[in-house]
């Protein structure tokens, strides 16, 4: 790597032009360029015979959308240093053997497949058939890009999805530094994750257990319960997606024969599919879940199944359908109640009402952390290391399994207490220590975006040379003070209250704003999308 304070040819790589990503990388390289580094960038001119975005949709012809994707893209806002894929072909490198395996999370995820037998099924090998070669020419596009412009790291959105994972690996093949870019989860700030992609964990969960035992100050606590409180409030309008925010209160629908509460919220396997961080040690969802009952002496009975809401909802073409059925012919096959994805019922509501919740890798585990409730976790998640989850991974994890509502009353306030308490922790780390520039990247909402002065370009730089992520806020609390009187107003439920931000500036105190804007021929639109639904809607 070059050396510290040295001149850097970085590349910067969005092959779809989705909102916010390619305004991202935009702010990312005029940071670069501050810190006196060249900026290259790499972008798709209609080269690809099939990629993710006409995949995912079907409302206009392919050569509509890649003109929308031309027109949006980099070249929108940089008109100097601008490759594209199609013009980069020569020399004709090899590609990796096993390259194939790249498009697999993108196929996953487009057929939203669930079950194994779905991930075995003819309409997803002949989905991943259509996506691989865009792998391939992507991957020699980028390697001769890298080498072309003699780059010295790459800054690429998401590096997962299918074009977006062969430029990744084409800058690790080069033996250079790899960022991947995306949103952060509440929108504020953005993830930078080097020399992993979109879904790697190594650098969120060496955050998350290095902060799990440091307390909060009063105001990193309020300003971590008040991401938690829109979620109950229904106006976490800066997260990608907002679910069940029209849900009304039910009363848990009592069996006959019931002893025990437990919700079971399974999540979407597909984005998560074929990642190592994320591989689970059961051979499918369901078979974890069974393992759990087993274990805790549970009948259908105890055991309420509510559908991700997501599953009703479409997503580009696709809908939910094949993860519903799943599950559902699941539950009803051992006498659990179903709740359908398309119901209203409060998924919050059910929470405050049971035992336990019980799920896979979902982020349902924020809401169920914040009341206390116990969460049993029988695959990865991102809170792992944040000392709030009940392992339930495995069978060798599944041995220490108990319920904590089985214990006195002492015991379970106290666990009660220190979920709370963890949950804050682990929220505060994730918005403001893992993603980076959050004073000054604000969100308006999932797709638009306030950029601030007063970021520090030499922190982009120590990024690209070291390969290591600092924390976007470095300071803790000396005690638990502070911390303990916001758990009490968490405890106390008023989520409307805690859901307003922890402090306000006075207007005379506001930072300038950041000029990120697109070539004057290409303002208009932004007008125009602002009126559209993002990406994948």
């Amino acid at each position: 790597m070059t050396a510290t304070g040295a001149q850097l040819r970085i590349g910067f790589a969005s092959i779809y032009a989705w909102r916010p990503h390619v305004e991202h990388l935009h702010y990312l390289a005029t940071l670069a360029r501050q810190a006196g580094h060249e900026c290259r960038f790499l972008t798709c001119d209609a080269d690809l015979a099939h990629c993710y975005t006409r995949e995912l949709r079907d409302l206009r012809a392919d050569w509509q959308e890649c003109l929308m994707c031309r027109v949006g893209g980099l070249r929108s806002y940089a008109s100097e240093g601008v490759s594209s894929i199609g013009a980069l072909h020569e020399p004709l490198l090899d590609v990796p053997a096993g390259a194939s395996e790249w498009a697999m999370s993108s196929a996953a995820t487009l057929g939203r497949f669930e079950s194994l037998a779905d991930f075995q099924s003819d309409a997803f090998k002949a989905q991943l058939d259509r996506l691989t070669p865009a792998i391939a020419t992507t991957y020699r596009a980028a390697r001769n890009w890298i080498a072309r412009n003699r780059l010295d790291a790459v800054f690429v959105f998401n590096g997962r999805i299918d074009a977006t994972r062969a430029v990744f690996e084409a800058a690790r093949d080069a033996d250079i530094r790899v960022i991947s870019v995306e949103r952060s989860w509440f929108g504020n700030g953005l993830q930078l994750l080097p020399d992993e992609n979109c879904l790697g964990m190594g650098a969120i969960d060496a955050f998350v257990a290095q902060w799990q035992d440091k307390p909060l100050t009063e105001t990193q606590a309020r300003t971590a319960a008040s991401y938690i409180a829109r979620r109950f409030a229904g106006n976490n309008q800066t997260e990608w997606r907002a679910y069940n925010a029209d849900a009304q209160q039910n009363d848990w629908p009592v069996q006959l024969g019931s002893t025990r509460r437990v919700l079971l919220l399974p999540g979407s396997l597909n984005e998560l599919w074929g990642h190592p961080d994320w591989q689970s040690n059961w051979p499918e969802p369901t078979a974890g879940y069974d393992a759990v009952m087993a274990h805790l002496g549970l009948t259908g009975a105890d055991v309420l199944l509510r559908c991700h809401p997501n599953w009703g909802e479409k997503i580009g073409k696709m809908d939910g359908r094949l993860a519903e059925a799943y599950y559902t012919q699941w539950a009803q096959a051992r006498g659990i109640t179903v709740i359908p994805s398309t119901d209203r019922t409060s998924t919050m509501g059910l929470m405050a009402q049971a035992d336990a919740v019980l799920l896979a890798s979902g982020t349902a585990g924020l809401e169920a952390g914040a009341l206390g409730k116990q969460i049993i976790a029988t695959a990865p998640t991102f809170y792992r290391c944040a000392d709030m989850q009940t392992d339930a991974s495995s069978p060798q994890a599944l041995q220490q399994l108990s319920l904590l509502v089985a214990q006195d009353s002492a015991a379970q306030q106290s666990k009660a207490l220190h979920l709370r308490r963890q949950t804050l922790r682990f929220c505060y780390t994730i918005a403001h220590r893992v993603a980076q520039f959050t004073a000054q990247v604000r969100a308006q909402s999932g797709a638009r975006y306030d950029y601030l002065e007063g970021a520090d370009p030499q922190r982009l730089s120590e990024l690209v040379q070291s390969g290591q992520l600092q924390p976007d806020d470095a300071h803790c609390a000396d005690d638990t003070a502070g911390e303990d009187r916001v758990i009490a107003l968490v405890q106390s439920g008023d989520w409307a209250a805690l859901a307003k931000p922890a402090s306000t500036s006075a207007p005379s105190a506001m930072p300038t704003r950041h000029l990120v804007r697109r070539r004057w021929m290409f303002r208009p639109i932004d007008a125009i999308r602002n009126a559209m639904p993002v990406g994948d809607r």
